[in-house]
């Protein structure tokens, strides 16, 4: 590299510590001064100070310190870490995130080591001593040793204790790790952190769990999925099913939502962080432009798991005559036999179909039950409806074959069956993991709760 280019790059950097302390003192109460008079050296240092100062200011005076969003260049979800700093080079770190080391994985720990504010190419800011909590994530492994969930060359992580200041924005402070550039975000805390911590699973149990697993990505001119968004690498795919060309982007979540390491687009509509929406029915992006809503719908209509069983106080006067002349033909089957309810899903037993499932009472104390099911095709003709079509060729499983054979019940059934056929829209008791659901007749019909 030639003199003129060293002093081109020379300046560059000088620059950009000029432009980042104008921003830190922009967004903050720092004391404004005219930087351009300092050398180079100054500069930073000067920067270091002012970054220093903030990172002790939210630290003390009643304040909670930082949450550290921290990812590594790896294929790992994001951490929250918490941070205390003190003007003597001292911090304060602590987490509960799965890796920690001697048998803490997953308990609250905190740890104390040092911290420095170095002036290298620009502001870094180093925990330059070993720090339980932290240095796991850079810490080399033997390949031989390593779990087969790290990276297996011996470079552990890819995580990084030495972090570049990166901008400024929002109160909250962007860096990224000086070797492998994973963007590490500090955010002030506000609350304590076992509260946050507390909070934030609370909300990822919420919009997170592990019965509905994938997700519309809605915005202006289309729908795309995301999946898997519990462990915090989300698959990014154009459909659920076989997906051609998915993409993987990590997150880590907070008390109000999760947040992607790096912004992502969908056809120019920029995305990052999402929050839960005020009703609870989805997760909106910070600019409102998209939206993230759990497949609650294709849940209900393809239940191969529950049984969503009918209010029957809904049904008309029709049904509940029919249903009470099917329970006199289930007690001509036997005597024991006795209807307790009837609902949508799948029945159990021998030759299971989807559809219909009777639940009967297999005793005269009526404490054990089976089922009986006769098939009906439920599908879903757009978002928020289910499709409930009944035929003649409709099969019933070995249950109801062997009730229907001993009594009239089986032309009953199929009548009642019929009478269920309809589009409907559903709206669920909870969007995120539904226990009841109300079915609204589009057009003529009867409306019906499932729970």
């Amino acid at each position: 590299m030639t003199m003129k280019d060293m002093n081109i790059k020379f300046a560059c950097i000088s620059a950009v510590v000029a432009l980042a302390a104008a921003m830190l003192v922009g967004c903050s109460h720092f004391e404004e001064e005219n930087l351009f008079y300092e050398s180079a050296s100054l500069r930073t240092t000067h920067f270091n100070n002012q970054l220093q100062s903030r990172l002790v200011e939210q630290s003390s005076n009643g304040n909670n310190g930082w949450v550290i969003q921290y990812f590594v260049a790896s294929e790992f979800e994001g951490f929250n870490l918490f941070g205390s700093f003190d003007g003597n080079g001292k911090v304060k770190l602590a987490s509960n995130h799965r890796f920690l080391r001697n048998g803490n994985a997953g308990k609250y720990t905190e740890c104390l080591s040092a911290y420095d504010m170095l002036g290298e190419d620009g502001p870094v800011l180093s925990f330059n001593t070993w720090n339980d909590v932290l240095t796991v994530f850079v810490d080399p492994v033997d390949p031989s040793q390593a779990p087969s969930s790290l990276v297996s060359d011996g470079l552990g992580m890819l995580g990084d204790q030495n972090l570049v200041f990166h901008s400024y924005k929002d109160n909250s402070i962007i860096f990224r790790g000086e070797r492998y550039s994973a963007k590490i975000r500090f955010v002030p805390c506000d609350r304590t952190w076992q509260q946050y911590i507390d909070d934030t699973e609370t909300t990822k149990n919420f919009i997170a769990n592990t019965t509905i697993t994938s997700y519309y990505v809605v915005f202006a001119t289309d729908t795309l999925y995301f999946k898997n968004l519990r462990s915090g690498i989300i698959t990014y795919c154009e459909r659920v099913n076989d997906p051609l060309f998915p993409t993987s982007l990590n997150c880590v979540f907070t008390p109000t939502g999760f947040r992607l390491q790096n912004r992502d687009d969908i056809g120019g509509v920029y995305f990052q962080e999402f929050s839960l929406a005020p009703d609870k029915s989805c997760l909106i992006s910070e600019n409102d432009s998209v939206r993230v809503i759990p497949t609650w719908d294709s849940y209900i209509v393809n239940s191969r798991t529950a049984i969503w069983n009918f209010d029957q106080d809904k049904f008309t006067v029709e049904q509940k005559g029919l249903l009470e002349q099917i329970d006199v033909e289930f007690q001509k089957a036997n005597s024991n036999y006795s209807l307790a309810q009837v609902g949508l899903g799948r029945s159990t037993g021998s030759g299971a179909v989807k559809g219909l499932v009777f639940t009967f009472y297999t005793n005269a104390a009526k404490t054990k039950t089976n089922t009986a099911g006769i098939s009906l095709t439920t599908s879903r003709p757009s978002y928020g409806q289910m499709q409930i079509t009944s035929t003649d060729e409709e099969k019933i499983d070995r249950n109801l074959s062997n009730i229907c054979n001993k009594s009239d019940a089986e032309a009953l059934i199929r009548q009642f069956a019929a009478t269920l056929s309809g589009t409907y829209d559903m709206v669920p008791n909870d969007y995120f993991l539904p226990t009841g659901c109300e079915l609204h007749a589009v057009g003529a019909g009867n409306d019906y709760i499932l729970k």
